[in-house]
């Protein structure tokens, strides 16, 4: 089966009128999400070190680094905004990666266009494009890419933003196939990494060697053609042996797009996506109840055997810790009845009240997902007791923000006004909604890059 030529015919041959208007609608919403938290996580402590290294590095200015007002190269620019993006753990996701699927591909995308005075539509076309490939690939190679250890959005990421690159330089099939080949050796990312700097390193990296890939092919680098399928290849490497199926890799590539099914989450917190459904729970019960912290004794919470493998810090002790612990941000929705951007920070982590109720909270698998094929199910279960004796349970199956249970556009468009205030002012910010809710009438991918860069110094 020739899984590489028929993902590169796809990158060739696919274009924007060919992508269902549903899937553009979606991928304008989950762009703009994309967009704010990543200026948002300009700000974070890791962007000051990523953007110190990129200066150091140098490369010549054709890129915006967005939020840092000033440009580089094009893959430098992608791995800064690449890795801004994912540093809060606050983009979206999708069930067939296992992982994000906007955060690797829209920095390549968007690097690419720039450089090339791409118009709106090559861009918003090439993203599509490179988010249906890596979804796919997921689709194939999951769940024991993920279950190996491996991060999925670093992994399948690459080849997104591969496939993006090579489609805005307008490679030949050939070409596009080394393109695939060159990333797919150049992917890595491991799972141990949650909750450190180097998880959001991931996506940028994975936007960079995108990037590198497609320009190298271009220049005449080559790679095994054949790379997905073959036996030393892609799928084998990271699946392992016998642990892939190849036709959900190509058999229902654009039909439909996973953009439109299963489709693409966007986070009402910034954490962990498998805590959301335990945040919403328990959030509701907090409310609807009128518990009070003082009068709780205890709080289970049951769910997937796959939840305790991402969040791995069950004792955290930073933020990012925090983002990928279960007992934090139960505790958190119960002392604060609300989860929002500012709690994440050290110093609330390290709060000696939260962490009094840190222990309070234990995780159990639930039978009904203890197997394989529920692996990727985010059903989760709270049960809450009181002092009292008293007990409040409620299972959240999908999370707010989910493809089942999604936010309005107005949701969206207020997520990025609150990512992005202090950053942009209210007409820039309002500008940059307008643009990517318009995106394949803009002219140049430059005017949305001089918005997200913000003005240069003098």
């Amino acid at each position: 089966m020739k899984v590489t030529e028929t993902l590169a015919r796809f990158v060739l041959n696919t274009t924007l009128a060919d992508i269902p208007a549903q899937a553009q609608e979606i991928g304008k919403r989950v762009i703009l999400d994309c967009l704010g938290v990543a200026l948002a996580g300009s700000r974070d402590p890791l962007a000051k070190i990523m953007t110190g290294f990129i200066k150091e590095l140098g490369g010549r200015p054709k890129v915006s680094v967005w939020g840092k007002k000033f440009k580089t190269s094009g893959p430098l620019a992608a791995l800064a905004n690449g890795t801004f993006g994912h540093a809060l753990d606050y983009d979206d996701i999708n069930r067939s990666m296992r992982g994000h699927p906007t955060v690797p591909v829209l920095p390549a995308a968007l690097a690419m266009g720039e450089e090339l005075g791409a118009s709106g539509r090559k861009v918003l076309e090439a993203f599509l494009i490179g988010v249906e490939v890596e979804t796919k690939l997921g689709a194939g190679i999951n769940p024991h890419l993920f279950e190996g250890g491996w991060h999925p959005t670093a992994i399948l990421g690459a080849m997104g933003a591969a496939a993006a690159s090579a489609k805005l330089l307008k490679l030949s099939l050939e070409k596009v196939c080394f393109t695939l080949g060159i990333a797919a050796s150049l992917a890595s990312g491991l799972r141990q990494n949650f909750g450190s700097m180097t998880k959001p390193l991931h996506a940028g990296h994975a936007a960079q060697n995108g990037v590198t890939a497609a320009k190298l092919a271009q220049k005449g680098f080559t790679a095994d053609r054949e790379i997905v399928e073959a036996k030393l290849g892609y799928a084998n490497a990271f699946a392992g042996a016998g642990k892939y199926d190849l036709n959900k890799i190509v058999a229902n590539l654009g039909q439909p797009f996973d953009i439109i099914s299963p489709g693409v989450g966007l986070k009402r917190y910034p954490s962990c996506a498998r805590t959301h459904p335990a945040i919403d729970a328990m959030l509701d019960m907090v409310v609807q109840n009128d518990i009070h912290s003082e009068d709780v004794k205890s709080i289970s919470c049951a769910g997937s055997y796959t939840t305790p493998t991402m969040l791995i810090h069950s004792r955290p002790r930073t933020a990012l810790e925090g983002k990928f612990s279960m007992e934090f941000c139960l505790a958190l929705a119960l002392l604060e009845r609300k989860v929002e951007l500012p709690h994440f920070n050290d110093q609330k982590v390290q709060d000696p009240k939260i962490q009094r109720y840190i222990p309070k909270v234990s995780f159990f698998i639930r039978p009904d997902l203890n197997n394989i094929e529920n692996s990727g199910n985010p059903s989760t279960t709270v049960k809450i007791l009181m002092k009292d004796g008293r007990e409040f349970t409620k299972t959240v199956d999908e999370a707010r923000g989910t493809p089942g249970n999604p936010l309005t556009q107005e949701e969206v468009r207020d997520k990025y006004r609150q990512c992005v205030k202090g950053i942009q002012a209210k007409k820039e910010m309002e500008k940059t909604i307008e643009i990517v809710e318009n995106l394949e009438a803009l002219k140049k991918i430059s005017a949305l890059a001089d918005l997200l860069r913000g003005p240069d110094k003098k």
